[in-house]
């Protein structure tokens, strides 16, 4: 079955560049290698509100993803506020109309 799996959060960064450098380039190569990580979606309107969206292969590829020393240092990160992480099985049937998977 697959998983998806929400973050949302709050950076205190200065600039959409900051973002980049500080948050995407760190960590974007290391998580596109994540075993069963179908996608990631990365969404930012760079005022108040961060969010990603992951979809996965299968809960257990999700659980081993957040056991990673990558997600304690991204959950520790001093510009990271207010971190929500929701994970949540999908509806395969509907998602393959709106062709979500």
């Amino acid at each position: 079955m697959k998983y998806g799996q929400i973050f949302t959060y709050t950076l205190e960064l200065d600039s959409k560049e900051e973002y980049i450098k500080q948050f995407v380039d760190p960590f974007a190569e290391t998580i596109s290698k994540a075993k069963g990580l179908i996608s990631k979606v990365w969404m930012a309107d760079f005022d108040t509100q961060f969010s990603s969206f992951y979809l996965w292969e299968t809960k257990e590829d999700m659980d081993a993803f957040m056991a990673t020393p990558e997600i304690e240092v991204v959950a520790n990160l001093p510009f990271l506020k207010n971190l929500k992480i929701v994970g949540i099985p999908v509806v395969e049937e509907a998602s393959k109309i709106t062709r979500g998977i």
